[in-house]
């Protein structure tokens, strides 16, 4: 990697416009909050304790959230949220209080156009802990602690599904006569991240068989080669749960779960959030940072001496650290958890 990385150079820049552009007093409390997240599925599931906390601190204010399109329907019910925009150019006016927790060129030169009153952002966590990155949750929350009331204590996040949404869930698992069940999402951004068909099979056959729970694949249209692979290697009838619904109906649906397997992905927070029993399986993903944190979980992780590393190029491409783990190593996993 060169030296500084294009994303290195980002921050650099964010924190000389902290420093220099932008008021280092808060001053009276902010009527207007714009949060910029212009980030994947995962990282948003990560972050949502954010609007909560603003909302405690600032009762009155209007919080608008900036992200992209395709995570609008995660945060859409939540009712610390008055306002979403996915376009960066509808970033179009000045806000009292900015919260970059990730951000581009095009937002920050914008903060600077609207000459926001006060801004906080990722930049200057990430140098405060350089060579000890803390956990992404941690991280959301030390952006935001500074302008946070006194009186406002930590929170996890959280995700909100609306009524239709629960209805809708209804409807599937009634159609299908689905009772208790486990969501298994095969699916990943990197092929490094991906766990093998064969094993992801024979996970899904021991929950079926030993726990009698009914398996649901989860992922977008992208995944269904995936799934349909699976699926054809099992003795029972197992369910699909991707083309035609959203991000907000599949929170709905790991509120109901038993059982969340899966590679580590947005779907996997999602899970996490909703203190859903499950399994992360990691493959060249930094240590720590992006594990779930709830209570009923476990985590999965051959680290090489190679991590972390691009997740692009792999130094064993005949074994990479994702095929390392071992089918029994997840039984035993799947033990631990539904026997608690």
């Amino acid at each position: 990697m060169r030296f500084p990385s294009k994303e290195q150079r980002l921050y650099l820049a964010n924190i000389l416009a902290d420093r220099w552009f932008f008021s280092r007093s808060i001053g009276a409390d902010p009527q207007s909050i714009l949060v910029v997240k212009w980030d994947e599925i995962g990282d948003m599931a990560t972050a949502t304790h954010v609007f909560a906390l603003l909302r405690a601190s600032y009762p009155s204010a209007t919080i608008t959230l900036l992200c992209k399109p395709f995570v609008r329907s995660l945060v859409e019910n939540d009712p610390h949220i008055d306002r979403i925009i996915t376009d960066i150019r509808a970033y179009d006016s000045v806000y009292h209080l900015v919260v970059e927790l990730r951000g581009t060129w095009g937002t920050l030169l914008r903060s600077l156009w609207h000459k926001a009153k006060y801004r906080v952002g990722r930049a200057e966590i990430r140098l405060k802990h350089k060579g000890s990155q803390l956990h992404e949750i941690d991280t959301n929350f030390e952006i935001i602690q500074p302008v946070l009331k006194p009186h406002v204590i930590p929170a996890d996040p959280a995700l909100y599904y609306s009524e239709a949404d629960a209805a809708r869930v209804n409807e599937f698992l009634e159609t299908n006569n689905i009772k208790a069940f486990a969501i298994i999402h095969a699916g990943a951004r990197r092929k490094l991240r991906q766990w093998n068909h064969e094993r992801f099979a024979l996970a899904a056959q021991y929950l079926h068989d030993r726990y009698g729970l009914q398996i649901i694949f989860a992922g977008s249209g992208e995944d269904a080669q995936d799934i349909a692979a699976i699926r054809s290697q099992l003795s029972f009838p197992a369910y699909d749960f991707t083309a035609g619904f959203s991000l907000s109906q599949f929170s709905c649906l790991c509120s109901r779960a038993s059982f969340y397997l899966g590679n580590e992905s947005g779907p996997m927070h999602i899970a996490s959030a909703f203190g859903t029993p499950l399994i992360g399986l990691f493959g060249p993903g930094v240590p720590y940072v992006f594990y779930p944190r709830s209570q009923r979980s476990a985590v999965l992780h051959i680290i090489l001496s190679c991590n972390p590393c691009d997740q692009v190029h792999c130094v064993h491409p005949e074994n990479p650290c994702i095929s390392r783990i071992q089918v029994s190593e997840v039984l035993v996993k799947i033990d631990e958890i539904l026997h608690k």
